[in-house]
C-alpha cells in the first residue's frame, strides 16, 4: 500500500511538472480591474494601464521565441492609453535580447511605454563578469529599451496631460527589503522632485517591498505597480510558498488612499509555472465621488 501511495505522488509530481513546462508557463491570462481613486482627475476618468513585468526573455530562447511575439499582440489587442513594463527584462544579461528588436519594437500605446530595471537587469547572475563589465551591461540594456521607443524611467518622471489636467508616471531603480541580497538603488525622492504632493501619480517599482517600506503613510502616491516575485510560479488555492518572504506578493493591496499592484509575471525564470499563470495586466482607473 504505501508503494502505491508514493508511486502516486511520484506521478502526480511527473504531470505537475510536465504540465507547468509545456503548458502552464504559455497560458497567458488578461487580468482586468478596475480601481477608484477620489483625486484623480476628471479627465483621466476610465484611463487604461497595462503592466506587464518579468519578462526574463532569455527563458524564451532555444524554440520559443514565437511566444514574445504573442505576448506584444496581447498587450495591443488591449488597446491601453499607456503601458508600463516593471523590471526584470533579461535574465542575466543584455545579450539575450539579441532578434527580439521587431517584436518587443511593436509594443506602444498612444501615451507611449515606460519601463523600469528589475534586479535581472544589473547583470549581478554573470558571476564571471567584473563590476565595469556590469555597469557596461546595464547601459546596453538601458539602450535598447529606448531603441523599442520605450521611456526609461531610472529615479525620474512623466507627465502626462488631457487638457488642463496631467497625472504622473515615476519610476525607480531596483529597491528591495526581502531577507535576499537585492540591489538598493532607488532614489525616490529625485523620481519625484517637482512633483507637488497631491498630484495624482503612478509609481513603477520592481519589488514590492518597497512599498510597505518607504511609500506608504510616508508619500502621498496613489498607486504602485510592483512584479518581482512572480507568485512563486507555483499556486494552489490562492497560496503560493513565496507568501513566507513577501506579505505583498500578488494582486491589489492598499493602506488607506494608497494602492499597490503586484503582477505575477508574465514570463518566467525557470520553465515552469502552474497557478501562477504568466498574466498581463489591464488597469482602468476611476474617479469616484
Amino acid at each position: 500500500m504505501m508503494h502505491i501511495c508514493w508511486m502516486a505522488c511520484a506521478l502526480f509530481l511527473v504531470f505537475l511538472w510536465c504540465y507547468g513546462y509545456y503548458l502552464g508557463r504559455f497560458r497567458y491570462q488578461v487580468h482586468q480591474q478596475t480601481i477608484g481613486f477620489f483625486d484623480l482627475p476628471a479627465a483621466f476618468d476610465g484611463y487604461k494601464i497595462v503592466q506587464f513585468s518579468d519578462l526574463h526573455i532569455g527563458t524564451f530562447r532555444g524554440g520559443h521565441e514565437i511566444e514574445v511575439q504573442r505576448i506584444a499582440d496581447l498587450i495591443n489587442d488591449q488597446h491601453p492609453d499607456v503601458v508600463v513594463f516593471t523590471g526584470d527584462l533579461v535574465n542575466r544579461q543584455s545579450k539575450e535580447l539579441d532578434g527580439f528588436q521587431c517584436m518587443l519594437s511593436e509594443i506602444t500605446a498612444p501615451d507611449g511605454v515606460y519601463s523600469i530595471l528589475g534586479n535581472h537587469d544589473y547583470a549581478l547572475y554573470t558571476h564571471s563578469f567584473t563590476n565595469s563589465e556590469r555597469l557596461k551591461d546595464k547601459l546596453e540594456l538601458i539602450r535598447r529599451q529606448r531603441s523599442y521607443g520605450w521611456t526609461m524611467l531610472l529615479n525620474d518622471h512623466a507627465k502626462i496631460t488631457r487638457g488642463n489636467s496631467h497625472i504622473y508616471i515615476a519610476g525607480v531603480e531596483n529597491q528591495g527589503y526581502a531577507k535576499l541580497r537585492f540591489p538598493k538603488l532607488a532614489n525616490l525622492p529625485k523620481a519625484m522632485q517637482g512633483i507637488h504632493p497631491g498630484d495624482f501619480t503612478i509609481l513603477l517599482s520592481h519589488d514590492p517591498t518597497h512599498w510597505r517600506h518607504d511609500i506608504t503613510g510616508k508619500t502621498s502616491i496613489q498607486l504602485t505597480l510592483s512584479g518581482h516575485t512572480h507568485a512563486g510560479q507555483f499556486k494552489v488555492f490562492g497560496w503560493s510558498p513565496v507568501s513566507w518572504v513577501y506579505p505583498e506578493w500578488t494582486g491589489t493591496y492598499v493602506e488607506g488612499a494608497q494602492v499597490l499592484n503586484v503582477s505575477e509575471g508574465v514570463g518566467c525564470l525557470i520553465p515552469f509555472r502552474y497557478g501562477a499563470w504568466p498574466e498581463i495586466n489591464v488597469i482602468t482607473l476611476r474617479r469616484v465621488k
